[in-house]
């Protein structure tokens, strides 16, 4: 097996790819585009260009929408023109590029935007059997599912540590993730739980997983990379059924780049490539072990790189894998790996095993239900253009909507503390007859508050007044409660003065710097009542340090 560029030399050049080093491969590639974040000040944009226009200073579709970094991108394994981006902004949008209509220059608005992460978004993962399904992570340490047929978001699982990778299986029932922590999370999605967990590498930097299944491996297998204790990277195989320790372990070098793995389940060939590297390894697995065929070099490093489905690969070159290599920022070269044969204008059946066929009438309700769509396989040569490029529209969007908003929308900081700190000084309508104040419900039902007094003294604008008119409810309301009280004891005298109680109108006016000193008058005549009322009066001073702060909010916004 071999690897070498395009012969003709041909490669994707002057373009503007974004310089900022992310976690991810950084590169997406379908059967009709490969799709890169795209240089533009303060980030957020995605350039997306036809396979076919592989020149100097090819068409690039535009894709605006996001408004910070781009930290993950990836094409949907069915619907070849659906493109999915997690950014900084706290968003998903999953776009729509039509591949026929060469008019289309620039897209504003994708088919859907998830919202529910309250950090970055860092990596994305279409399910690979069920196409409305993707599962996302980010700094928040949340992993979400997402439903996007029935807009909604499914499944949220609580992980202990940031991740740092999450990949599905190929049956689409399980995700593998690792975390900062050194250790590596089997997933399972639908219970919503953690379901094993086991230390991998002893290193302190970010480590990588992918599932050596299908075809080629085994369900139970895992691959990881990561640093050994002495900082060296690492390769190892484990097995779920004995975690204790791994099966295969593979010293590689000293670099400091993180190596990310890619598997093609049909072949049980594992590509691993570190970013900043020159060299491209890949090794063949069977029967759990692993041995290395050859390594692809070159003096360009790879600054991100995205692998072709394997269906689009030149059967008639015996090509079995190709990547795109994004070298300087300003190219994408497509690296080829075949194997040589005698005769390669014929079909080589024990290159091309059968590979997963991809139903586009799928639906996501059967998984989320707990059923596993049925896997089929089709052979390579077999595949029609339609298999290749499903024209079927993916999501219908009303044309009332620019795109379908699914999930919920996270609210800013300020705003979470504003709301936090309104709900906390909320007054409520108040009873006259309480005996002290043993709870806060029991002081919500005791204290009078007379908003005409508030309005005089200063604590309340003309248009914060305004609400406190005659009729208003609290008013309405201590009037009532006077006269329930009245009708349920009819011996005792009702008091002519009332405003005697609660002397507001013979207070000082509030110079707005004191804070507790307020003092909250109760009812004569009861020692206990008296008593409770002396040690509880900042609860009184919360209420005009409340009024105090409306004001001043009022008078920002305008």
């Amino acid at each position: 097996m071999r690897s070498a560029p395009d012969p003709s030399n041909n490669l994707f050049d002057d373009l503007r790819i974004c310089s900022r080093v992310i976690d991810s491969c950084g590169l997406a590639c379908s059967s009709g585009f490969v799709a890169v974040p795209w240089e533009v000040e303060g980030g957020g944009l995605i350039g997306a260009i036809r396979l076919e226009n592989q020149m100097r200073k090819p068409p690039v579709i535009k894709l605006k929408g996001h408004t910070s970094s781009i930290l993950d991108l990836q094409f949907n394994p069915c619907f070849s023109e659906i493109l999915a981006s997690g950014s900084e902004d706290l968003t998903i949008r999953v776009w729509e590029i039509p591949h026929n209509d060469e008019s289309v220059k620039e897209i504003k608005d994708p088919q859907c935007i998830l919202k529910g992460h309250k950090k970055k978004i860092s990596i994305i993962d279409w399910n690979p059997m069920n196409y409305y399904i993707m599962c996302s992570s980010g700094f928040d340490s949340f992993v979400n599912i997402w439903d996007i047929e029935n807009e909604k978001r499914a499944f949220q699982i609580i992980m202990p540590k940031k991740l740092s990778s999450l990949k599905w299986n190929v049956k689409g029932s399980l995700l593998s993730g690792t975390c900062v922590g050194k250790h590596m999370h089997i997933i399972d999605p639908r219970k919503k739980e953690i379901a094993s967990s086991f230390h991998i590498h002893n290193g302190g930097k970010n480590t990588k997983n992918i599932w050596v299944d299908g075809l080629g491996g085994d369900e139970n297998y895992i691959l990881s990379t990561g640093f050994s204790k002495n900082n060296l990277r690492e390769m190892k195989l484990w097995d779920l059924k004995n975690t204790s320790s791994a099966l295969v372990t593979m010293s590689i070098d000293n670099a400091s780049a993180p190596l990310i793995p890619h598997y093609d389940e049909s072949t049980g060939l594992i590509y691993v490539i570190g970013k900043g590297d020159g060299n491209c390894r890949y090794y063949q697995h069977s029967l759990g072990s692993i041995r290395k065929v050859n390594e692809y070099k070159s003096c360009s490093p790879f600054r991100s790189f995205g692998f072709l489905p394997k269906q689009i690969c030149d059967v008639y070159k015996c090509e079995i894998g190709r990547v795109y290599k994004n070298e300087n920022n300003s190219s994408i070269r497509p690296i080829s790996f075949y194997v040589p044969r005698k005769n390669p204008t014929k079909f080589q059946e024990d290159l091309y095993p059968p590979i997963l066929m991809h139903d586009p009438d799928s639906s996501s309700r059967n998984w989320i239900n707990g059923k596993d769509n049925k896997m089929e396989r089709i052979n390579v040569k077999d595949l029609t253009q339609d298999d290749l490029r499903i024209t079927k529209k993916y999501k219908f969007v009303p044309q009332s909507f620019n795109s379908i908003i699914i999930g919920e929308e996270y609210t800013s900081k300020r705003t979470s503390i504003i709301r936090q700190f309104t709900k906390k000084f909320t007054f409520f309508k108040k009873g006259l007859h309480n005996d002290g104040f043993s709870s806060v419900d029991s002081f919500k039902e005791s204290v009078f508050i007379y908003p005409k007094s508030f309005k005089e003294k200063g604590l309340l604008t003309e248009q914060g007044g305004a609400q406190f008119s005659a009729s208003n409810s609290l008013e309405r309301g201590a009037e009532e409660a006077a006269r329930e009280a009245a009708e349920e004891h009819p011996d005792e005298q009702p008091d002519e003065h009332p405003d005697e109680q609660f002397p507001l109108e013979g207070e000082p006016p509030c110079d707005g710097t004191s804070r507790g000193t307020s003092e909250l008058p109760v009812r004569s005549g009861d020692p206990v009542r008296l008593a409770r009322g002396r040690t509880r009066r900042g609860s009184g001073a919360n209420c005009f340090d409340a009024l105090r702060c409306a004001r001043l909010c009022r008078r920002r916004e305008f």
